[in-house]
């Protein structure tokens, strides 16, 4: 179990020195909030960087879908007021491949969505550092905290 980080500045998060081996993440959202609409996204990489291409997911609510190419999408939509707590669990499903699989559910209270999100993405090296942001990469965290778990 990490040290759980502060969410109330910064454009992302980044949690890095994954140890060599690890087959299981999970990320955990404790009333986590930024400062404008775009959704929570989590993206992955190996020791060259974050990939920010290649992944598909979509999330999901009781209204639509919202899908993405450039990470692991959270929810389907987020307004400026709402805070998310949930986890993220990404599974390592190919190790030859370095295939991630992803599954995640949160709460938003001020819309009462409980928002499911699924994923995959193969990544170009065994995976070593997880980044949270939102799908425009400049809404700003004001709010809340994350962790991360690794097995």
């Amino acid at each position: 179990l990490g040290t759980p980080v502060a969410s109330t500045s910064g454009t992302s998060i980044d949690f890095t020195g994954i140890p060599s081996g690890t087959k299981d993440i999970r990320i955990s959202f404790n009333n986590v909030s930024t400062n404008g609409t775009s959704v929570l996204l989590v993206q992955i990489g190996g020791s060259g960087g974050i990939e920010t291409s290649g992944y598909v997911s979509a999330g999901e609510d009781n209204s639509g879908r919202t899908t993405s190419t450039a990470g692991f999408i959270l929810s389907r939509v987020q307004a400026a007021a709402d805070v998310v707590s949930g986890t993220m669990l990404l599974m390592l499903e190919n190790s030859s491949s370095f295939t991630w699989t992803e599954i995640g559910i949160v709460y938003q209270p001020t819309t009462t969505s409980v928002p499911h999100s699924a994923g995959i993405k193969s990544l170009s090296a065994e995976l070593g550092r997880v980044r949270i942001t939102t799908v425009n990469g400049t809404d700003a965290f004001d709010g809340g905290e994350v962790n991360i778990q690794f097995i």
